[in-house]
Order: C-alpha cells, then sequence, then structure tokens
C-alpha cells in the first residue's frame, strides 16, 4: 500500500512510515469551499414560451417557420415546426441557434463579420443568416433561439426578439 495515495480515517492507525495526519484546521478559501461551480440556464418552461412566442409572432404573418431554442452549449431546448414549414427550416433554425449562443452574437452580426473573415462561413453546424439570436442573463449568454422559413432572415430574426421578449 502506498502511503502517499492512503486516505486515513479518525481512529485508523497509521500505516508503518506514514506520519499521523496534521490536524491542524485549515480555513476554506470561498474559492475552494466546494468543487461544484455555478452556472445559469434557460429552464425548459421558458425555452418553450420563448418558441411558441416566435412560433405565434411567424404564423400571425403568415410564415409557416421552424424555431429552435438551444442551451449555451448548442443542445436543444426546445423545438417546433409549423405544420406547413418544409424540412430544411428545421435544421437551418438548429443552426441560427446554434452559432448564436456559440458566437454569443445575433447571427445577423456573425454574417457581418464573416464579409471580412470568410472562414466564419466554413464552421459545421452553425448558420450565420439573420434569424439566431443569444438570450443572456447577467451578462452571460444562456441560450439562443433560431427562427428559419420566413421569406427573409429579418423577419426570422424579430420573431426571435419577440421569443426572447416573452421571458425578458
Amino acid at each position: 500500500m502506498n502511503p502517499e495515495h492512503t486516505t486515513a480515517r479518525a481512529g485508523d492507525p497509521a500505516p508503518s512510515g506514514a506520519s499521523a495526519p496534521d490536524a491542524t484546521p485549515v480555513p476554506a478559501s470561498p474559492a475552494s469551499a466546494t468543487p461544484l461551480g455555478t452556472t445559469r440556464f434557460l429552464t425548459l418552461a421558458a425555452a418553450k414560451k420563448a418558441a411558441d412566442t416566435a412560433m405565434s409572432s411567424a404564423l400571425a404573418t403568415g410564415y409557416p417557420v421552424s424555431v429552435t431554442v438551444v442551451d449555451r452549449d448548442g443542445i436543444v431546448i426546445a423545438r417546433q415546426r409549423a405544420d406547413t414549414a418544409t424540412g430544411a427550416t428545421v435544421q437551418v433554425s438548429l443552426s441560427k441557434a446554434a452559432a448564436a449562443a456559440g458566437f454569443q452574437m445575433p447571427t445577423a452580426a456573425i454574417q457581418d463579420y464573416a464579409r471580412a473573415n470568410p472562414g466564419a462561413v466554413y464552421i459545421p453546424g452553425f448558420s450565420i443568416l439573420p434569424g439566431g439570436l443569444p438570450i443572456s442573463l447577467d451578462g452571460s449568454v444562456v441560450a439562443g433561439p433560431g427562427v428559419s422559413g420566413a421569406p427573409t432572415g429579418e423577419i426570422d430574426a424579430a420573431c426571435a426578439a419577440d421569443g426572447i421578449n416573452a421571458i425578458s
């Protein structure tokens, strides 16, 4: 048994060749008080409400769309597809949402950035078409909705903004 990797319990005799553990209390610093971190996140209920509102906004203007809300890591929290939305809109809404959350900026801004930095266009799973927006809480991006299916990205983005406003 390697004494270097042995954990002593109260009342156990010390292994031969090992010294008794130091019983002097060491004050815990706030950073080391727990090995667990904390993170902010968008709840399922809030993601559903944002998606519902974005969908309602698009349908009210006559556009069948798909809406996807992802967490900060690009994992789907909520997804909807209007009855007559094309299948392509489902994947595009996901890639817009993932890009907005991943880059922590609206996809329209990423599109502007890509004009000078064309490599931004070639990131797998990300779409730089307008219609994806980040959702921030206390200065940190926690999620992003993506909308696809309206005739312009600006309309998609306005619907996504309506979804965010519904939970803000």
